[in-house]
């Protein structure tokens, strides 16, 4: 049987894994809403909170508002999803096998004041023996789940700054 002090000690300290993993990020539930969300306002409102939450998280190398597209500038990370390092001019990254290579393409589709975000990742992987990367399709299971991740993240900032113009589901 369990003493008080002792039953203490464990309640406690489940309800620290408790916040621990409630704190970790974001459900499903709320990155699927970020995911489908629909924004009732003008395009260039749309457009313009898509690109100010992509600079947040990622260098904008061209934002086009007649197209309603936005290109971020290719960053190379490791195969866990850390940043690469850069060599010593700033200018090359410290690539190895398995060095992923992302290009996030952003698109604002709709009309009628109803727009919607489309994120598109663009991912290559460098692999031994390949002078240049291995370009994979967007639905190919050797992309790491980072990536994933990444576009999830990319998803929620965007969902946070439009978040007023939201369309609710069955409306």
């Amino acid at each position: 049987m369990l003493s008080r002090r002792c039953f203490s000690r464990h309640a406690a300290s489940a309800l620290v894994v408790l916040v621990a993993l409630a704190a970790c990020g974001p459900s499903s539930g709320q990155v699927k809403t970020a995911r489908s969300a629909r924004y009732k306002t003008d395009a260039n409102v749309v457009f313009k909170a898509v690109v100010d939450a992509t600079g947040l998280k990622h260098k904008v190398e061209r934002a086009d508002a007649p197209t309603g597209v936005v290109v971020t500038v290719p960053r190379w990370y490791e195969p866990e999803g850390n940043a690469e390092d850069m060599d010593a001019t700033g200018n090359a990254a410290q690539l190895q096998d398995g060095s992923v290579l992302i290009r996030f393409e952003l698109r604002v589709a709709g009309g009628n004041g109803e727009f919607q975000v489309e994120i598109i990742p663009h991912v290559s992987v460098m692999r031994s023996g390949y002078a240049r990367p291995v370009d994979l399709a967007p639905d190919d299971l050797a992309i790491p789940g980072w990536v994933h991740g990444k576009t999830d993240d990319l998803y929620l900032t965007i969902y946070e700054g439009l978040k007023a113009y939201e369309i609710k589901p069955g409306a």
